[in-house]
């Protein structure tokens, strides 16, 4: 056990004394440093605050923006189909009236060929236009028709002072009417154009 004196507090000298809280700062240090510390913090949050709200705002506008070119170019997109699909569906009406056409010539050269007394309605459709007719009224009809209609409207042209002229420059199927008044060209070329133009087509009967 060491023999060495106790020496009270209160008589040590100034370079003996020591205090626990000598190296603590005064109380009003203590609340300025901590007032700043919050200050700073504070600052710093505000600072992480704004950065946020900016970028979530500069998101927003640059998402707003592009999902407006992407409907535009969505709704450019539809209507180039839609023109697309219009003009496929206009070429392909187009061709399938062509094909129409097509058959029903052939159909009607064939009928003509095979039944030659077609001619019979046509004939007497083109003298219904007409009103009783003066002298001199002629019928032209190509020869092998011709024929045919002397055979089976003998009665009903002589009726009519109607006189049959032969002209091979008409296809079969066809007739051209003269009187002084009038002059009907029911030949099936020009029935044929005229079929064709009300269908929107320009098609001729090339027989």
């Amino acid at each position: 056990m060491s023999n060495s004196p106790v020496i009270p507090k209160e008589k040590l000298s100034a370079y003996q004394r020591w205090e626990l809280n000598a190296f603590d700062a005064p109380p009003a240090q203590q609340t300025a440093a901590a007032k700043a510390t919050d200050a700073a913090a504070e600052k710093v949050r505000h600072i992480h605050t704004q950065a946020y709200e900016a970028g979530r705002a500069d998101g927003l506008r640059e998402g707003a923006q592009k999902t407006a070119l992407d409907a535009a170019s969505l709704r450019a997109l539809v209507a180039a189909i839609e023109s697309h699909s219009h003009d496929t569906n206009q070429r392909i009406a187009h061709d399938v009236l062509e094909v129409a056409l097509e058959v029903a010539r052939q159909m009607l050269r064939k009928a003509l060929a095979v039944r030659p007394e077609l001619i019979v309605p046509l004939v007497q459709d083109a003298l219904a236009r007409c009103v009783q007719p003066a002298a001199q009224a002629t019928l032209a009809l190509n020869p092998v028709d011709a024929a045919l209609v002397r055979e089976l409207m003998a009665e009903q042209l002589a009726s009519g002072g109607w006189r049959i002229v032969e002209d091979a420059g008409l296809a079969r199927g066809g007739c051209h009417l003269h009187t002084a008044a009038v002059q009907i060209d029911a030949s099936i070329e020009t029935r044929w154009k005229r079929l064709a133009a009300a269908l929107g087509q320009s098609s001729e009967w090339l027989a």
